[in-house]
């Protein structure tokens, strides 16, 4: 059996632009009519949010340098990135801030296109431990509280991937936008108006 796996470099898209993550190029496909080329620029990769935000930000003010890199450099940059904020700032141990390295590098979403199944955030990197082995990222998924979990909570202890160190800050594993605030819609955009 055939198994398929798609990753998709970061997609951060805005009602007036999309930004795709590793598109720098050109589309020699006439994308612009006329058989004309266009290059793309890419400017923001936010497929994980909190990951560049919390680790490329805070630990070495890192976030623009992060945003226009190929996810290929990630293995080093953004695995030091992870490195210094989990260690040093957040002050976690080393077997907590190796799975979140092993999890979170590179920084692509990525589905199992051969898994059944809904979305699952994570799904694939951790084998299914997040509910799903299909991966991706549902409309639905509180991204945020996930990312924060693993890195400020005690998501990986909890999933048995790496002892409990006893530093876990309880205050910052919630963005505290609860379901309640979010609004959703059967048709496309599926985002409405905050409540």
């Amino acid at each position: 059996m055939l198994h398929k796996k798609i990753m998709l470099c970061g997609v951060a898209a805005s009602f007036a632009a999309l930004a795709l993550a590793g598109c720098s190029g050109s589309d020699n496909n006439g994308g612009g009519g006329g058989g004309s080329t266009q290059t793309f620029t890419q400017v923001d990769r936010l497929a994980r949010p909190a990951v560049n935000e919390v680790f490329a930000t805070v630990a070495n003010n890192r976030h623009q340098v992060n945003d226009q890199n190929n996810p290929t450099n990630d293995p080093s940059q953004l695995a030091n990135d992870i490195q210094s904020f989990m260690t040093g700032t957040a002050g976690r141990s080393q077997a907590i801030t190796d799975v979140v390295k092993a999890v979170l590098v590179p920084d692509v979403m990525i589905a199992d296109l051969s898994q059944g199944g809904n979305a699952t955030y994570l799904g694939v990197e951790t084998g299914g431990a997040t509910g799903g082995t299909f991966g991706g990222r549902a409309l639905t998924d509180d991204v945020v509280d996930t990312s924060l979990g693993v890195i400020f909570g005690n998501t990986i202890p909890t999933l048995g991937l790496a002892p409990d160190d006893g530093k876990e800050i309880p205050t910052l594993v919630s963005d505290n936008v609860g379901r309640g605030a979010k609004h959703f819609t059967s048709t496309f955009p599926y985002l409405g108006s905050p409540k």
